[in-house]
């Protein structure tokens, strides 16, 4: 009796379109880097990776997203993350465990922080945060009242929680280099820890 022949093993390289957005963020860095962040040319970055500005910007709506797409990216994985936890789980574990659940380049995210608070003016960068707290806060929120926990409850509880999760990374973002992502884990700990009377019922 002959075995039957192995499937094959899955293709675990990245498709076109994200080897196409890699290489894009790349060259943007570079450009931002060599040129400045004002006066880098998304037609150049462009053109050096080879396909249109139109491609660009199907990838990235802007020049700062290619600075904050890492937030993004994380907090997409932290919306599916926070939902799969266990409802009786205490929050702030949720959430822990839920933004260190996300496969992440470290080399890439030390990288993009040391960019932002070299090219980007601090109102810049905090405006970013605002929103990509408020997204955060919205988050938390959806999941708290679907645990049950009463509207208003569950929004002061989502901004404090987003507050305290943004507080870390802006407290990172702007000490001195290098950036470890084990300092910002450190530092998200105790922002969350520091939170927690506020959360008891």
């Amino acid at each position: 009796m002959s075995e039957a022949p192995a499937a094959p093993a899955p293709d675990v390289r990245p498709g076109k379109s994200a080897r196409t957005r890699a290489a894009l963020r790349d060259m943007a860095l570079k450009h931002f880097v060599e040129h400045g962040f004002d006066r880098a040319n998304v037609p150049a970055i462009a053109a050096e990776c080879g396909v249109t500005e139109r491609t660009f910007y199907r990838h990235f709506a802007t020049k700062d997203e290619v600075l904050f797409g890492d937030l993004t990216t994380r907090l997409e994985w932290f919306r599916s993350a926070l939902r799969r936890r266990p409802a009786e789980e205490d929050l702030l574990d949720s959430v822990r465990r839920s933004l260190t659940s996300a496969p992440i380049d470290l080399r890439l995210m030390v990288e993009i922080a040391r960019l932002r608070s070299e090219l980007l003016s601090a109102e810049r960068i905090e405006r970013v945060f605002r929103d990509r707290q408020g997204a955060m806060a919205r988050e938390v929120r959806e999941v708290l009242v679907e645990r049950g926990v009463d509207d208003l409850v569950a929004a002061v509880r989502a901004e404090v929680v987003a507050g305290a999760v943004f507080a870390a990374l802006g407290v990172w973002t702007e000490g001195p280099g290098p950036h470890d992502v084990a300092a910002l884990g450190r530092l998200t700990t105790e922002a969350l820890e520091q939170v927690r009377p506020a959360l008891q019922p």
